[in-house]
């Protein structure tokens, strides 16, 4: 069971999951977190993703997000990240309410690290979708280029923050968009 949950169908071609699962491994293990990747039969991939120990999971500050990576047809892959609250912290809960109140403020805090890393994570497939579609159309003739997707918000690379389109900064980390 996840509280927060990203669910996108990306418009790209099924061939490039593996690339993608390969590139949020490496980006995520950039940053200190444990990394499982699992090819599933279908073509697609289940990735999870953790930090911290024990201690960190008593308190409620342990990360976990599981992402999924699954081709739909020829030319979409179902992208869905969600971070496991039920499954990495049950024994936080559960201390959380029946030792003390500082333990309920550190879990929250460890939640709302966590929102954001299902942003980060969509962030960098979509970076890699748009890698292989600009490559794709620097290779096609004039004729049959298409413009790129536009989008509302920019995500920030270095923290997967979900930022305004027309930002030039994040407005979480202060990196360049």
């Amino acid at each position: 069971m996840g509280t927060f949950n990203t669910k996108q169908l990306i418009d790209c071609s099924p061939t490039l999951i593996p690339q993608m699962a390969d590139s949020i491994k490496s980006e995520f293990q950039k940053e200190g977190y444990d990394v499982e990747r699992t090819k599933l039969s279908n073509g697609g991939y289940d990735i999870s993703i953790s930090k911290g120990g024990v201690f960190k999971a008593i308190v409620g500050l342990r990360t976990a997000l599981k992402i999924t990576l699954l081709p739909q047809g020829s030319n979409h892959i179902d992208f869905e990240a969600g971070i496991g609250i039920w499954g990495q912290q049950v024994v936080p809960t559960l201390v959380m309410w029946f030792v003390t109140w500082p333990v309920m403020l550190t879990q929250l805090w460890g939640m709302v690290k966590q929102s954001q890393l299902d942003d980060k994570a969509l962030a960098i497939v979509l970076a890699v979708r748009n890698k292989a579609n600009s490559a794709t159309l620097n290779a096609a003739p004039a004729t049959t280029l298409i413009a790129p997707p536009t989008s509302s918000h920019k995500f920030c690379i270095a923290c997967g923050h979900k930022n305004e389109a027309e930002a030039r900064f994040c407005c979480a980390c202060g990196n360049k968009l």
